[in-house]
């Protein structure tokens, strides 16, 4: 475009002169020496035209000649700048199809390739994932080596490598360190969440578990079933963690309400029991049981009454009956009141009970339990087969072979 105007200017300027000659005659003399010289005006501008126009070409075809080693070098990084690219793009598609070994083959041309410009950084850190992938940790440490270059901003990917590799090692001090490293540049990142998530469950720190599966859950990274089970085992660890009354009553003000009352209620019954929180605990199984009828609520009730007043066992005998009359078949229940009777020292309502819930469901427990009862009976007979019966019931079923043919 500028050297058709520069013609058009050119031929424009030239008419001009034309037009001028044809208007103004005369000549034009040269000294030359002492020679004179006349050449006619109206020859004279269009032969300084074409001497123009001439000298414009030779100057043009000289830049070029002159140019070419330039163009060549241009041409040949331009070249060079391309392949890298497709380096990089093949490296890419390697490692997402699982061909590691692929992938680091090509990262490596682009790093070998002087005109890779900005692709290097992609490219180390596509080779040190493809070589972490491998198993390879000298070829996968020497291109993280080269990535410590690189500027603070492009060093994230290293610093979560490192700490993966750290956990798996159980390296903690190292995994800590680049955690930490990581989250200045990047502290809502999902997979660095879910390192630390990892971090914090191998310390068994429920609180933080607790932080990290919420801001995951923000984010859509963990579904609520994934959710849900590490919450599970962090109210279970703050549970056990409690050691006074007053620490357990933190925990479970932490606890949602539907938790507290579903899945973890024998787990809170239990933890007030091996606290010693006696009364806490029968009190606990009294509110719950007649609302989810849960029989894992049962055993801790009966253990913990057996160290009540008489007053308290009486009114937790009690409730069981209460609880009864809308459970008239649950053997689990039957069970706990003939062991309730027993602590009361009730020994024919005991042997009603434990005989009824023998007959809904029998079980060793309830074998071994009516055995204790006819041993404070003096009837060591009739507790001998009880045991007989309970050892017969825990034996394991043999399993008949699978028929041939």
């Amino acid at each position: 475009m500028k050297a058709l105007l520069w013609l058009i200017v050119l031929f424009a300027a030239g008419v001009a002169l034309s037009v001028a000659s044809t208007m103004f005659g005369g000549n034009v003399y040269f000294a030359v020496g002492n020679t004179l010289a006349r050449v006619d005006l109206k020859l004279f501008v269009p032969a300084l035209i074409v001497a123009v126009v001439l000298l414009y070409i030779v100057i043009q075809l000289l830049g070029g000649l002159f140019n070419v080693p330039a163009r060549l070098q241009r041409f040949g990084t331009a070249r060079k700048g391309r392949k890298a690219g497709s380096n990089l793009n093949a490296a890419g598609l390697a490692y997402f199809e699982g061909k590691y070994q692929k992938a680091e083959q090509e990262a490596a041309k682009v790093l070998a390739n002087k005109e890779a410009g900005e692709s290097r950084s992609l490219a180390l850190m596509i080779a040190a994932h493809a070589a972490d992938r491998m198993n390879d940790a000298a070829l996968r440490d020497r291109y993280l080596h080269e990535i410590a270059a690189l500027p603070a901003a492009a060093q994230l990917s290293r610093y979560l490598m490192l700490a993966e590799d750290a956990l798996n090692r159980r390296d903690y001090p190292a995994a800590e360190e680049n955690l930490a490293a990581a989250a200045k540049i990047s502290p809502r990142l999902t997979r660095l969440l879910r390192l630390q998530l990892r971090y914090a469950f191998d310390h068994g720190d429920a609180a933080e578990v607790l932080d990290k599966t919420d801001d995951l859950q923000k984010q859509n990274a963990a579904n609520p079933h994934e959710a849900a089970q590490y919450r599970d085992w962090a109210y279970r660890r703050l549970l056990a963690e409690a050691s006074d009354s007053d620490g357990l009553k933190r925990v479970l003000k932490r606890i949602p309400d539907e938790v507290k009352n579903g899945a973890l209620c024998a787990a809170v019954a239990e933890k007030y029991e091996n606290l010693g929180l006696y009364a806490a605990a029968a009190a606990w199984v009294e509110k719950h049981y007649p609302q989810n009828g849960r029989a894992d609520l049962l055993p801790p009730f009966v253990r913990s009454a057996s160290f009540l007043a008489d007053k308290d066992r009486l009114k937790a005998l009690d409730a069981a009956e209460g609880w009864l009359k809308t459970r008239q078949k649950d053997a689990a229940l039957l069970l706990a009141l003939g062991q309730l009777a027993e602590n009361r020292q009730l020994w024919g309502k005991a042997q009603g009970y434990l005989e009824a819930a023998i007959a809904e469901h029998d079980s060793p427990q309830a074998r071994l339990a009516l055995a204790k009862v006819f041993d404070k009976t003096g009837d060591e007979a009739a507790a001998q087969e009880q045991r007989l019966r309970a050892l017969t019931l825990g034996e394991p079923e043999l399993s008949l072979p699978a028929p041939q043919g």
